[in-house]
C-alpha cells in the first residue's frame, strides 16, 4: 500500500476506531510504514515507539502512548525475565491476546496463531470491577470499540466478545506480537536440536517450515486440540448431571430508539423477584431460575436459564431420553426462537433479532478442567542445551467457568498472569519440579475463585500484581 507521510492523522484515527481485523491490520500497517519512509522505525523498539515519532499524530495518540508507558514501567517486568523466550499462543479469544500482552511486558518474542480469519462473536461478557480496571489501564476508554463510554453503568459492568477482541488486538500490534489469523496450529516436534510448532498454512521462519518456540500457551478453549495432543485429558467438574443448568442466548438489534435507549439494564434470580418469574411462568410455560439484559450500542442482549422440564413442556427441547440433550436434531429452533421474542416482549425489548447468533442454547451442567496449569513435553533428545517445551493452559482450555457466576474472564485473566509468572521462575531455575509447585499452588487457589469466595481466596484488588502472592490469599 501507498502511504502518505501528510496523512499520518487520518491513518491513525482509524487505527484507533477500526472495529474490523483488516481494518486495524491495515491502519497499524500504514502507520509502521510511514515510520519507515519517515526514517524513524527501529526493530531495537515496540513499534508504537517508532510510530509516536511520526509528525502530525491526532492529540488522542498521546494518551495512547501514557498508557503504554505505564504498562511498560510496571515494576512486575522491569527485568524483561523472558527476553529471549519464543512463546506461542494458541488463540486469538480475549484470554489469549491478554497472555500475549502479559508475555510481551515480560520481554518474550510473542506469536498467537488463531485459525480464524475474523473476530466476529457479539455476546457480551459480564466483568468483575478489576477486569474493567484492567482494561481501561490498556485503552478501553480510549479505543473505540468499546469508546469511553465503557463501565458507564457500574452496577453491570460489559462487553461484547469482539469488542474485547479488538481491543486487545491493537495494544498487541502496538508492541509488537505478530498475530497470524487464519492459521491453525497443527503441532509441535523437537527438531534439529528445537521445538518447533506447525500450522496449516504453513508458516516459514527464517525459511524453514515451523515456528520456533520455548513455551506453547494453550487458550484454544474448553476442547482444546493442542492439549489432547499432549496427552492432558480433561477431567468433569460442574453439576455433572446432562440439562441441570441450560442457557439461552437471544442478541437483538438495537435501533437506538428513544425506547430502547430508556430500557434499564437488569440481572434476576428467581429467589429475588419470585413474582416476575412466577408472572414469565404463567404467560410462557417458561420456568426460569435467571433472566439477565444488557445493552449496547448495536445490540440488546438477553440470557435466560429455563428449566430442562418448561424445555420440553415448551416444545423448544423435544425428547428428554436421548444421547445428546442440545443436540441439532432435538432442539426445535423455531420453537425456541418463540420463546426468546416473548420473553423479550416482557420486557419490551424489541424482538427484531441480530441477522446472526440470533438465538442459541447450551449446556453449562457439565464444565471440564485439567487436572494441572503446566506440563513440561520431554524429548529423548533434549538435553540442558535444549530444555523441554513448556505447555501452559489459560482460560477455558484450563477451567471451563460455570456460567451464572460470571467468571470466564475473570479466571481467564487471573490464569494468563498465573502463567506468565510460572514462566518467569521456569526462566530464572529450569527448574520443573519448582515451575510445578509453583503453578499448582496457584490454580489450588484459582480453582476455588467464585463470586461467593472471593473474599476467602483473593486480596483486595487494588493490590493485585504479576506476583500471585499479591493476589491469592495462603500463597504459597
Amino acid at each position: 500500500r501507498t502511504v502518505s507521510l501528510e496523512k499520518v492523522s487520518t491513518y491513525f484515527d482509524s487505527f484507533l476506531n477500526a472495529a474490523t481485523v483488516d481494518t486495524i491490520t491495515a491502519a497499524v500497517g500504514d502507520l509502521l510504514t510511514c515510520a519507515h519512509e519517515a526514517q524513524v522505525f527501529s526493530d531495537e523498539e515496540y513499534p508504537f515507539q517508532s510510530i509516536r515519532k511520526l509528525k502530525g499524530l491526532p492529540w488522542k495518540a498521546a494518551n495512547v502512548w501514557k498508557l503504554l508507558d505505564a504498562q511498560l514501567s510496571k515494576d512486575d517486568h522491569a527485568k524483561r525475565d523472558l527476553k529471549g523466550m519464543r512463546v506461542v499462543v494458541v488463540g486469538a479469544g480475549p484470554v489469549g491476546l491478554r497472555t500475549a500482552l502479559e508475555l510481551r511486558l515480560a520481554g518474550a518474542t510473542v506469536r498467537v496463531l488463531e485459525k480464524r480469519n475474523r473476530f466476529v462473536r457479539i455476546n457480551r461478557l459480564h466483568l468483575w470491577d478489576w477486569v474493567k480496571t484492567d482494561l481501561v489501564s490498556w485503552g478501553a476508554k480510549v479505543f473505540s470499540p468499546p469508546s469511553s463510554s465503557f463501565g458507564a453503568d457500574k452496577d453491570y459492568i460489559h462487553i461484547g466478545i469482539s469488542e474485547l477482541q479488538y481491543l486487545l488486538l491493537k495494544n498487541c500490534l502496538l508492541l509488537g506480537v505478530s498475530v497470524d489469523l487464519g492459521t491453525e496450529y497443527t503441532g509441535a516436534s523437537f527438531t534439529n536440536g528445537s521445538w518447533c510448532v506447525t500450522t496449516s498454512p504453513k508458516v516459514l521462519e527464517h525459511g524453514v517450515n515451523g515456528i520456533g518456540a520455548d513455551a506453547i500457551i494453550c487458550c484454544d478453549g474448553a476442547a482444546s486440540r493442542v492439549a489432547h495432543a499432549f496427552g492432558c485429558p480433561c477431567v468433569a467438574a460442574g453439576l455433572g448431571k446432562d440439562g441441570k443448568a441450560i442457557g439461552v442466548v437471544a442478541n437483538f438489534v438495537n435501533a437506538r430508539s428513544k425506547d430502547e435507549r430508556n430500557l434499564r439494564q437488569f440481572s434476576w434470580a428467581r429467589q429475588f423477584n419470585a413474582p416476575l418469574f412466577n408472572d414469565i411462568k404463567t404467560k410462557y410455560k417458561a420456568d426460569l431460575e435467571n433472566v439477565v439484559y444488557y445493552s449496547s450500542e448495536a445490540t440488546h442482549y438477553m440470557i435466560f436459564t429455563p428449566t430442562k422440564q418448561s424445555l420440553l413442556e415448551t416444545g423448544c427441547v423435544r425428547k428428554a431420553d436421548v444421547p445428546t440433550l442440545l443436540g441439532a436434531d432435538n432442539v426445535d429452533m423455531a420453537q425456541l426462537t418463540d420463546l426468546a421474542k416473548n420473553i423479550a416482549c416482557h420486557f419490551n425489548i424489541p424482538p427484531n433479532f441480530t441477522p446472526s447468533q440470533s438465538v442459541s442454547i447450551f449446556d453449562f451442567s457439565e464444565t471440564k478442567r485439567h487436572e494441572r496449569a503446566i506440563v513440561l513435553a520431554e524429548d529423548p533428545e533434549c538435553s540442558e542445551e535444549h530444555p523441554p517445551l513448556v505447555v501452559c493452559f489459560c482460560g477455558d482450555a484450563l477451567l471451563e467457568p460455570f456460567w451464572p457466576e460470571g467468571l470466564g474472564i475473570v479466571r481467564g485473566f487471573l490464569s494468563a498472569l498465573d502463567c506468565v509468572s510460572s514462566l518467569q521462575v521456569w526462566a530464572q531455575t529450569k527448574d520443573s519440579e519448582a515451575v510445578g509447585r509453583h503453578s499448582d499452588a496457584c490454580y489450588k487457589i484459582l480453582k476455588s475463585v467464585a463470586g461467593q469466595t472471593r473474599e476467602m481466596t483473593l486480596k483486595p484488588a487494588a493490590e493485585w500484581r504479576l506476583d500471585p502472592a499479591t493476589r491469592y490469599k495462603g500463597f504459597k
